[in-house]
């Protein structure tokens, strides 16, 4: 049976369906900006707005959200969403809300492939059943007239990933010559763009029939908890550099690389959260290769094999211990910068600063210690 309201306002989690997706979008660290595209037809139009902006308000989104209205055809949707796009976006990633489940892992797979050189790809899945074509007799009974080998066919999936100019260029095609397409990756094999095939997700499922609206009831996300710790001593080796902030200070910090204890404590417990060792076993302090590196850089580098993951990143809390300097002049700014980071809000990421009372190396002045605890969800 087919669906009464449209598919992307149907209610999930107390939130219209459409929300799902945005939020997966909006915590890859890969997507810089949003277009929503909603019926054109009003009032459905001015309510989805707002309804939207007072959502991304409620949760103290910054990623920049741009609104267009759809076409009579999918196509012509994509098209004014195309229009809508900033003259500075080079890549787009095309996305049907219906297909609510996909994760951070599909945008990093697909995104990849632009490294790689190509304009055009996809996800898709191999078929598992035999498809037969037919004809339509005379007295309209179906009749096959071929099997097709199905070790060469696939589904796909959207989101779907492309290079906007020449994407652009295949949808005017598209548009001025009026052809019927069903997915965009179609629009760009019209141009004579070769279209690459990845893996897809066997949980990214479409909703098309009320049957369907089961799967919202039975998906459900483990929540995940990563600790990390970290100590550095005081030298006169290195600045003092905290949150890839750096700090009006004479203390100074001995280490390997930068020193950034904050960020070497961010790491073990997003990595923690991956069961992935800890950033000893991945940037072990006897290699030159990192030394004197930034922390940043490989903060940088964890993030990669996080987005290879189907986790979301949901808050992160920091605290900072150390009798001297003091800290709480800085935590603002490393909070903002923990937010650009690591592609989260305000409302989830809190940075702290506390002392020990005098006691213990920190209170001798010996050193300095952070503490980081990561929340996160992975879909089952």
């Amino acid at each position: 049976m087919q669906l009464e309201t449209k598919k992307q306002f149907l209610n999930y989690q107390n939130k219209p369906l459409w929300w799902q997706s945005f939020n997966t979008f909006y915590h890859s660290p890969l997507i810089h900006g949003i277009i929503l595209v909603f019926p054109a037809e009003e009032p459905c139009y001015t309510k989805a707005e707002e309804e939207a902006q007072a959502l991304i308000k409620e949760h103290n989104y910054t990623l920049p959200v741009l609104y267009c209205k759809g076409g009579v055809e999918r196509q012509d949707s994509v098209y004014n969403a195309l229009e809508t796009a900033p003259a500075s976006c080079s890549h787009v990633l095309i996305h049907d809300s219906a297909r609510p489940f996909f994760t951070a892992k599909l945008i990093a797979d697909l995104v990849e492939q632009f490294e790689n050189g190509h304009k055009a790809v996809i996800p898709s899945l191999p078929v598992s059943d035999t498809v037969k074509e037919f004809a339509v007799t005379s007295n309209f009974s179906k009749i096959v007239t071929n099997t097709p080998n199905r070790n060469f066919l696939r589904t796909v999936q959207t989101p779907q990933a492309f290079a906007l100019p020449e994407l652009f260029r295949a949808h005017k095609l598209i548009q001025e010559e009026k052809l019927p397409i069903t997915d965009d990756a179609m629009a760009m094999e019209e141009l004579g763009i070769p279209v690459l095939l990845i893996d897809g997700e066997k949980s990214n499922h479409k909703i098309t029939y009320k049957e369907d609206l089961e799967m919202l009831e039975k998906t459900s996300f483990l929540p995940v908890t990563g600790y990390g710790y970290d100590v550095h001593k005081y030298s006169s080796a290195r600045p003092f550099v905290l949150g890839g902030v750096a700090l009006d200070t004479d203390i100074m910090i001995e280490a390997h690389s930068d020193g950034d204890v904050l960020i070497h404590a961010l790491m073990d417990a997003l990595l923690s959260c991956m069961a992935a060792g800890d950033i000893g076993k991945h940037f072990p302090d006897t290699s030159k290769e990192f030394e004197n590196i930034s922390s940043l850089i490989l903060l940088d580098k964890v993030m990669q094999l996080w987005n290879k993951t189907s986790l979301t990143l949901t808050h992160v809390d920091l605290t900072i211990i150390c009798q001297k300097p003091k800290i709480s002049t800085y935590t603002e700014q490393i909070k903002k910068n923990m937010c650009r980071l690591l592609g989260l809000s305000e409302n989830q990421v809190n940075v702290k600063a506390t002392t020990e009372e005098g006691l213990g190396f920190t209170g001798n002045l010996q050193g300095i210690k952070a503490v980081a605890l990561v929340s996160a969800v992975k879909m089952l």
